[in-house]
Formats: structure tokens, sequence, C-alpha cells
């Protein structure tokens, strides 16, 4: 089924059940300049009479085609779902054709709470006039946030504080708490660096997107080569190499952001913690 035709079916679905009292899209098809291509899902939303009706109805997504694997995030051992309820339900839905929706039921009896949602929509059907809902184009719910003093310190602090997890990993041998601690958690800090150079660069109206996925629009071909350069093979000196040159990147980057908003920065401090990597480093290989 193509785009358009599912577009279709999704509205003639809605059309004609009488429970669905409205639709909205969301995601990257109504965002302003997300990318839109034939990998784009289907952000949907159903506001239902009773959304017990469809939280109950696990084989409701069939309509739509048929389904390579389906989610219901809602429902997750950890924290099952009250199917007496009235909570928001949702289906996430990959179709063996390409297509994918995700298609969330909401009980009108919570339309007062669509008065604070802040993120692009297009209403696509209103058939009870719900002034709650409203297309929304802004994508500032999406931009890049300034940090204050003390979460650049708190950013900086974190990274430094991380690689001393890395190193002893290393130097232990113990391959995916090395890994997962400098590419999580390390990254993690180093993604709001370099976010915040974007916005500086750019105007702290622009988005990077999910997990850096249009950082490529905001840096330079060499720049982006670099980013690339920082993630590690499984191997463990690939590892230490990387892990010194992703330590360097971010202080360069700390210290363009220090000096943007006028934050102090404690040089000193990362010096002696790259010190300290160098010694853990040297022991590893002293053997």
């Amino acid at each position: 089924m193509t785009y358009d035709e599912m577009y279709e079916l999704i509205l003639k679905t809605a059309k004609e059940d009488d429970r669905i009292r409205a639709v909205t899209m969301e995601g990257s098809n109504v965002t302003p300049g997300a990318v839109h291509d034939r990998f784009s899902d289907f952000d949907v939303t159903f506001f239902v009479t009773d959304v017990r009706e469809f939280s109950k109805d696990h084989d409701y997504m069939k309509r739509f085609g048929d389904i390579l694997i389906m989610q219901m995030p809602d429902d997750y051992y950890a924290e099952p779902y009250d199917y007496q309820g009235r909570e928001n339900f949702a289906y996430l839905t990959q179709y063996k054709d390409g297509n994918r929706i995700d298609l969330t039921f909401v009980d009108v009896s919570k339309i007062k709470e669509q008065e604070s949602f802040a993120e692009p929509r297009t209403v696509l059907i209103n058939k009870d006039h719900f002034t709650e809902l409203k297309d929304i184009t802004s994508k500032e719910v999406f931009s890049i946030k300034k940090p204050s003093e003390f979460e650049f310190f708190n950013t900086v602090n974190e990274f430094r504080w991380i690689s001393n997890y890395v190193t002893k990993g290393l130097c232990r041998h113990e391959l995916y708490y090395a890994k997962r601690a400098m590419e999580e958690y390390m990254m993690d800090m180093f993604r709001k660096m370099i976010r915040w150079k974007v916005g500086i660069d750019h105007g702290f109206d622009v988005s990077t997107g999910m997990n850096l996925k249009y950082l490529k629009r905001f840096i330079s071909e060499e720049e982006m080569e670099r980013f690339a350069g920082i993630f590690a093979n499984g191997t463990y000196e690939d590892m230490w190499e990387k892990l010194f040159r992703m330590y360097d990147y971010f202080e360069e980057l700390s210290i363009y952001v220090a000096n943007y908003f006028g934050f102090p920065i404690d040089l000193e401090e990362s010096k002696n913690v790259r010190e300290f990597m160098k010694g853990r480093y040297d022991m590893a290989h002293s053997s």
C-alpha cells in the first residue's frame, strides 16, 4: 500500500466509525524541516468515546494491513496497563508493506489535557469541534535549549567523572562495561555539548533531531567526519584511542560553549583527569 493509500484508509476508518470523534497527525509528517520520505511513520491520534473498546481490541490494527510486528508500550511487564481505566493507549505497528503507524487512542473525557499539547500537529478530523484541538505549526518544543551555568557545570563534571569508569573497564578488560560507559553515559554529555555549539552557531531555534539525526545539517563535512571518528570498534586498543579523541573533542566544545556564555570552566581539572587516564593507559600496556 502506498503512503497516500494508507493516509486515505486512516481517514476513511475514522470517518466511518462514530466512536472516533477526532483525528490528529503528529510527528515528522507535520513538523517543519523534518525528514519526510518512504521511511516516515504515520503518527496519528484517535480521540474516542471509550478508549477501553480499543485498548482491549488487540486485533484492531490488522485493518490497516499485514502486521510484521506490533508493540504496545503502555502495557509493559514492569508497568501493566489498567484495561478498566481510560488512560491513553498506543499501538506501534510495522506492516509488511513498509508502512508504519503509531496510533494513540485518547478518551474524549480527557480532551482538556490537549490544551497543553505543544508539539507540531495537524487536525485532520474534528466531528465535535473540540476547541482544545488546534493546528500547531511551531517546532519550538524541539529547539535546542540554552544551558544554565549549573547545567553546563554538571555536564562537564559528569563527562569527566564517567571517563574513570571507562578506563577502569578497559584496564580490567571488561568490554561491555567500558563500552557502555563510553558510548552511552559519556556520549549523553557529549551530545548535549555539541548541540549547544550548534545552537550558538545557528541560533537556538533549530533542532538536531532525536539522537542527533540532523546533526550533519549544521556542522561541516570535516567536523562530521571528526564526530564519526570518536566511535570505537570492539577492540580494547581502539577503545583507548577513541576515548582520548572523545575527551579532547569534548574539551574543545566545552571551552567554546563556556566562552560564549561566560561560564567558568576548570581546565586544570580537565588536564588532571586526562593525565589520570593516560596513567591507566600506561598501566594497562606495561605488562
